[in-house]
């Protein structure tokens, strides 16, 4: 009997198609509705949010959710939008992933990405100030990075976080992944429910 479970073990590994069920089951379990891993580009951008559109409409999803959820998909979006010229992001892995969960109330997105060590801290500063602000200080914020940073490195994606929080109404959650010691894979989550609306 242990020999026909090694026998079995090895076949499992053999065989190319092993991991096809355990994934399917993960995003089944998870409510996963939508995965891509990939280059974020403006087609794909259209393409998902069309994609999706039609799943929001499925679900029977009210107009003012699936408005919500549109804003947030695409600072989500915005967030790991990727220039496969770009030399630093080139230099390890410039695709990102997305997925999308469905939830008794709505919906949580969440993307990731590389970004390099040296962009970590003030990821992370700027993710627990947000997290730390109510509306009115959020609306105030994302006007000084307007006027003062939308055109400095990194402006549109600060702008973008700034955005998915007030839309989402709702604490972003992210995590830090120590990859290399160049790069770390940042995921963030944002939810849109009925207290989005």
């Amino acid at each position: 009997m242990n020999e026909n479970t090694v026998v079995t073990s090895q076949r499992q590994i053999d065989n190319p198609l092993a991991y096809t069920y355990p994934c399917y089951k993960d995003m089944s379990d998870n409510n996963v509705i939508f995965a891509y891993k990939g280059i974020v580009t403006s087609d794909l951008v259209t393409h998902v949010l069309e994609m999706m559109g039609d799943r929001l409409e499925e679900d029977k999803t009210s107009k003012r959710l699936s408005k919500k959820f549109f804003n947030v998909m695409v600072e989500c979006l915005t967030n790991v939008y990727g220039d496969e010229t770009d030399p630093v992001r080139v230099k390890f892995d410039p695709s990102a992933l997305l997925l999308v969960k469905r939830e008794d109330q709505g919906y949580c997105v969440t993307t990731g990405h590389y970004v390099p060590n040296t962009k970590v801290n003030e990821l992370k500063v700027i993710l627990d100030a947000i997290n730390k602000m109510d509306a009115a200080e959020l609306k105030n914020y994302y006007q000084q990075i307007l006027a003062t940073e939308s055109s400095a490195e990194n402006g549109l994606s600060i702008l973008a976080m700034v955005d998915l929080s007030r839309k989402s109404k709702h604490k972003l959650v992210y995590q830090f992944k120590y990859v290399t010691t160049e790069f770390t894979f940042f995921s963030l989550e944002a939810r849109i429910n009925n207290t989005s609306l």
